[in-house]
């Protein structure tokens, strides 16, 4: 093993893990942190909160607390932390999901162009909306620092991401290492244009959280926040171009951007909008080319025991237990 991976498995022993997430904070989902954290700051320190006040709050932690949590010499070594005086400040957050650790910039980054995003709930709706049983080849394209191929690493033998962000790339390798998965790759490319040739035609799943397309001259905004007008209609055809003939392809996005183009996809195409009537609209698409020809969209209202789509709504609408949109 690595020194990475060996510090990976030892932060998530000494308690960066979800069930600890959840003791601390109430919950252990990622998306609902942003607005728990400023409580959570305001918390002494405990031997068990010491990681997550560090990784997962932003917070400055004294060295001697620190030391007995985990190993202070490889924090430093392997740049995950600042250390001035007697405290240390995390570089970036680290946070649990499942059986791994999720790199990205903390909550408190200042915007740019190359800011790495903390997960929001659109992160897990896609990871949810991913069809189970183990298949070969995952290829997730705009991954960002790779939510989805982290928090379901079982699903494929091999996983590709793919992201245009240089930095979103560098903290996903970071992540798979810390968190032993060896089977994720991750590629600086504009949707699947850097991906292996030899994947083309051969994924059992092909995923994407998409951005919303519109026009924006703001030099500040994100890049995972938006994207140009053209950018759905050629993630499909790339998506079309990647797919395995009995594979699917899943989307999660803005309804106005995604249906002008599922309505001309060949095969079966299933969208659930889980948006309240009112705000702009988002949902999943699920698309199999190669299947019998067939368009059904529902909607799902998303509920405290259910405050993310699964794939499970896929089955239900096709169904017909979910009310048409």
């Amino acid at each position: 093993m690595s020194l990475v991976q060996v510090l990976g498995a030892r932060l998530r022993y000494a308690g960066l893990h979800p069930r600890a997430l959840a003791a601390w904070a109430g919950t252990d989902r990622l998306s609902a942190l942003p607005a728990l954290l400023p409580a959570l700051l305001e918390r002494d320190l405990t031997p068990a909160s010491t990681l997550l006040a560090l990784f997962v709050a932003g917070r400055e932690v004294p060295l001697d607390r620190l030391r007995l949590a985990v190993d202070l010499d490889a924090l430093n070594r392997l740049d995950l932390i600042d250390i001035a005086g007697t405290s240390a400040r995390a570089r970036s957050a680290v946070l649990p999901i499942g059986q791994a650790l999720l790199a990205c910039d903390r909550l408190d980054t200042a915007p740019s162009p190359d800011l790495v995003c903390w997960p929001d709930d659109s992160s897990y709706h896609l990871a949810l909306a991913l069809p189970p049983g183990r298949k070969q080849r995952w290829l997730d394209l705009g991954s960002g620092s790779a939510f989805a191929p982290l928090m379901r690493p079982e699903l494929t033998t091999e996983i590709a991401a793919t992201d245009v962000n240089a930095r979103a790339v560098e903290l996903a390798r970071h992540g798979a290492e810390l968190s032993s998965v060896a089977h994720l790759t991750s590629y600086v490319s504009d949707l699947a244009d850097e991906v292996p040739a030899d994947w083309r035609g051969t994924c059992s799943i092909v995923s994407c959280n998409a951005p919303i397309p519109e026009r924006d001259d703001d030099p500040y905004r994100p890049r995972w926040r938006s994207t140009d007008l053209g950018f759905i209609e050629r993630l499909f055809a790339q998506a079309a171009s990647c797919v395995a003939p009995n594979g699917i392809v899943v989307v999660h996005g803005a309804h106005d951007a995604l249906a002008p183009v599922i309505a001309d996809l060949p095969g079966e195409r299933t969208v659930v909008v889980y948006t309240p009537p009112g705000a702009r609209g988002f949902a999943v698409a699920w698309w199999v080319p190669g299947a019998e020809p067939r368009h059904v969209e529902a909607k799902r209202t998303l509920t405290e025991a259910r405050p993310h789509l699964t794939h499970d709504d896929r089955i239900a609408a096709l169904a017909g237990t979910l009310p048409a949109a």
